[in-house]
């Protein structure tokens, strides 16, 4: 390809990078190690992640490689393997990178192969269709490797379309999955520590002014202000130590590295990015780098017509603001994680008691309860900690994991008050009592605390999935729906109720095709949680997709043999809206 045409097929490598494998990465939490020609090397702390990674990525290529001539046709080849790697200089050596080398040297083109040590991590919790390629001999590696492939198949399909195999050549990715055994790079801080006591995290941001790129002066102010706006909403998230607008003004048009910028501005995170307008439309585009080693984290670009200048620069703030926060607490989980478990504060303990609620599993639940209550026994006035502690009893009782649901969510509803006493400003409490007081019929109380959330940070993604949960149960259902699919912008990891609300809603508008999507792009993340298999069940009866609609329903049932058609959509306001969602249950089978 390069001998074909050298500019543009060096245009497109770096598009799909730059596109496609870095906001991949970000959202799955991979550390991008180093890029060598067309190969890229990177590592997770998890190997369930680095799989949903590859497939994501396959999906991504199979969509851009659609509309392009089959010259121009790039391919992924991806390999994985699980096992210990040595850190030096912010790389990694050892054996399990050349066998993941190895492996991504004998995949197909558009193909993901992985060693056994990751179909263990991850055949139990994927619903992939893995074929055993036997013990394979791989170039200097001494000892025979179990392999198996994924390929072109039903599970690495966009939607429910077959991928596109393109037969040019392929450009080498490397996946050096983790998990408990993966000796992750550390975060050390060795300058902007905003680290305190027990409670804040060490996330100290400078947001550098965007530059214009428009070819107009005159367009300076959108990008001022756009620097301001988003400054200003990043400073609504807790666990960030944001620099003031006024504080990177003496920086602006000097040449300086990422480290020279850290070092001067006592950051330890650096936005920059930049404004261009195209007529009537303007693109911005974000990047997050480390200052401390120069690395770019992430990078997004964000499309909007130009209607109203201050409001366009207004909703490009938040939407950057929440995207920024999103992956920046993913940094400070990473960090947390990090750390050897005899010496962890009240913080730490609450950041990986987030990371067991997030799996969205019984036991993971009762390890979150079990750490946060060690956390408000260490620090009996930390607010942060008592909203994490009601959530995950709230959680217990709406995921059906309590025999006494009622009381957790009372319990829940006290432990939010009791946060909101010491700090009236924790958005989690509120969200917590915006969706408790729903469930409870409360129906004023709960849009009550739903906006108190939103002004208190209308960027925050868990916020504006409260606020569309609250909508959705009050029949605002488009009010619903634009908030859901806001709060899917913002963090593209939210857990399962989000993605059931969203298709709820997207059913009560009729539009059942996207309701499939969000729902089995839900089920494919939070395999163990049943109620997202139900409504599905319901909107591929609406589609005429008889067998599609009894996979899901025996799907749910086997995870949930007691939910009955009675008993869902209890929440509705309007009885009117809980039979239009019952009628497309009964349509698929639930009696």
């Amino acid at each position: 390809m390069m001998r074909a045409d050298e500019e543009q097929t060096l245009v497109d490598l770096r598009a799909h990078l730059a596109e496609l494998v870095a906001p991949v990465m970000a959202r799955f939490h991979g550390r991008i190690v180093k890029t060598v020609g067309d190969g890229v090397m990177v590592e997770f702390g998890s190997a369930v992640e680095a799989m949903r990674s590859a497939v994501e990525l396959q999906r991504g290529m199979a969509e851009r490689n659609a509309d392009l001539p089959a010259g121009r046709r790039q391919t992924f080849r991806i390999g994985l393997h699980l096992g210990d790697v040595i850190l030096a200089d912010e790389d990694v050596f050892g054996d399990t990178v050349n066998v993941a080398a190895r492996l991504q040297a004998i995949a197909a083109p558009g193909s993901i192969v992985l060693s056994a040590s990751v179909h263990d991590q991850v055949r139990d919790k994927l619903p992939l269709p893995f074929r055993d390629l036997g013990a394979r001999t791989l170039k200097n590696i001494d000892r025979p490797v179990q392999a198996y492939a994924v390929e072109d198949g039903a599970a690495l399909r966009p939607g429910r379309r077959r991928w596109i195999a393109a037969g040019f050549a392929a450009l080498a990715l490397l996946i050096a999955a983790g998990g408990a055994l993966l000796l992750a790079p550390r975060l050390d801080l060795p300058f902007g520590s905003a680290a305190g006591t027990g409670t804040e995290s060490a996330l100290s941001v400078a947001v550098l002014l965007f530059t214009n790129q428009s070819g107009d002066p005159a367009q300076d102010y959108f990008a001022d202000g756009l620097t301001e706006d988003i400054t200003r909403a990043l400073g609504r998230f807790r666990p960030l130590t944001v620099l003031a607008y006024g504080a990177v003004l003496p920086y602006r048009n000097k040449q300086l590295a990422p480290m020279e910028l850290g070092r001067a501005l006592n950051a330890r995170f650096l936005v920059s990015g930049s404004v261009r307008r195209m007529g009537e439309r303007v693109r911005v585009t974000v990047q997050l780098t480390d200052a401390a080693n120069g690395t770019q984290l992430w990078a997004e670009q964000y499309d909007d017509q130009l209607t109203d200048i201050f409001e366009v620069q207004e909703r490009i703030a938040r939407r950057v603001a929440g995207t920024l926060a999103t992956n920046l607490q993913q940094i400070a989980l990473a960090q947390s994680l990090r750390k050897p478990t005899a010496n962890l504060d009240a913080y730490d303990l609450l950041l990986r008691a987030r990371a067991q609620a997030n799996e969205v599993t019984r036991s993971g639940n009762r390890m979150a309860r079990e750490l946060l209550e060690r956390v408000t026994m260490m620090a009996p006035g930390y607010a942060d900690a008592q909203a994490e502690l009601a959530e995950a009893i709230f959680q217990r009782a709406t995921y059906g994991w309590s025999e006494f649901a009622q009381q957790d969510v009372d319990a829940a509803i006290r432990l939010a008050q009791k946060a909101l006493e010491t700090d009236p400003d924790s958005v989690l409490a509120h969200g917590v009592l915006a969706r408790a007081y729903t469930l409870q019929q409360k129906y004023d109380l709960g849009l009550a605390e739903s906006e108190r959330a939103l002004q208190i940070n209308p960027s925050d993604a868990e916020v504006v999935a409260t606020r569309a949960a609250v909508l959705l149960w009050t029949g605002q259902i488009d009010e619903a729906i634009a908030a859901g699919e806001l709060a899917g912008r913002l963090n593209g990891n939210l857990g399962p109720e989000p993605a059931l609300n969203l298709g709820i809603a997207y059913m009560l508008k009729g539009r059942y095709g996207d309701a499939v999507k969000v729902l089995e792009a839900g089920r494919v993340r939070y395999p163990g949680y049943a109620t997202l298999d139900f409504p599905l069940a319901g909107a591929y009866a609406e589609l005429g997709r008889a067998d599609d609609a009894r996979e899901a329903l025996e799907s749910g049932r086997s995870k949930d043999p007691y939910l009955d058609l009675a008993g869902f959509g209890t929440r509705f306001q309007d009885p009117a809206l809980k039979r239009r969602i019952q009628e497309s249950l009964r349509k698929a089978g639930l009696k």
